[in-house]
């Protein structure tokens, strides 16, 4: 096959190596998001409330996990605002501390996973157009393997990504449902 006088192709290889590369981006792309996702379900684990309680008082560690981390930045906030003799309503400081982690916890973890996830239709795409490309150009026999097999190889490609998208986006919901409640955990913590 002749693209344009200036390139020479052969289906088979094109259809094969174009194959290869969709689906390793998008199984590449998918398994750093799987990544992010364990990583973020292992931060907004839920805690026992007694244990929130003792360790509110001590400093933030970046190994700490949601709840602990909200729990701490109540109580430090709160006792910062007690110690100037200005102290913020306490619907205020909840309102606050839950906007902070929960912007926190969707920069770190929920917007990335959602960016693998929004990558992955357009790879799965340009996997189905390669297909695509080669039966319209192939100037040989229409109902040859070749292009019975371009087309149907490469809607592989855009069925998983269509699958790793679908599930990246229930993951990222149940991540928000998560998040939430070890946040809501964090603020029950008595200041």
């Amino acid at each position: 096959m002749d693209i344009l006088g200036l390139i020479t192709i052969n289906p088979n290889s094109f259809n094969i190596w174009s194959l290869r590369i969709s689906l390793t981006l998008t199984s590449s792309i998918f398994i750093i998001a799987m990544v992010l996702a364990a990583r973020a379900f292992l931060h907004a684990k839920a805690l026992d409330q007694k244990h929130l309680d003792s360790i509110k008082d001590q400093h933030a560690s970046p190994t700490d996990t949601l709840a602990e981390s909200v729990a701490k930045m109540l109580w430090a906030t709160s006792q910062s605002d007690n110690a100037t003799g200005a102290a913020a309503p306490k619907e205020f400081l909840y309102d606050a501390t839950r906007e902070v982690a929960q912007n926190n916890f969707n920069g770190t973890f929920v917007n990335r996973i959602y960016m693998c996830a929004n990558l992955l239709p357009p790879i799965g795409l340009w996997g189905t157009v390669a297909g695509m490309i080669v039966i319209f150009l192939y100037t040989g026999d229409p109902g040859s393997a070749i292009n019975n097999g371009a087309i149907g190889a490469k809607l592989w490609s855009t069925y998983f990504a269509l699958m790793y998208y679908v599930l990246l986006q229930a993951i990222c919901v149940c991540l928000d449902v998560m998040a939430k409640r070890s946040i809501n955990r964090g603020l029950q913590v008595k200041i």
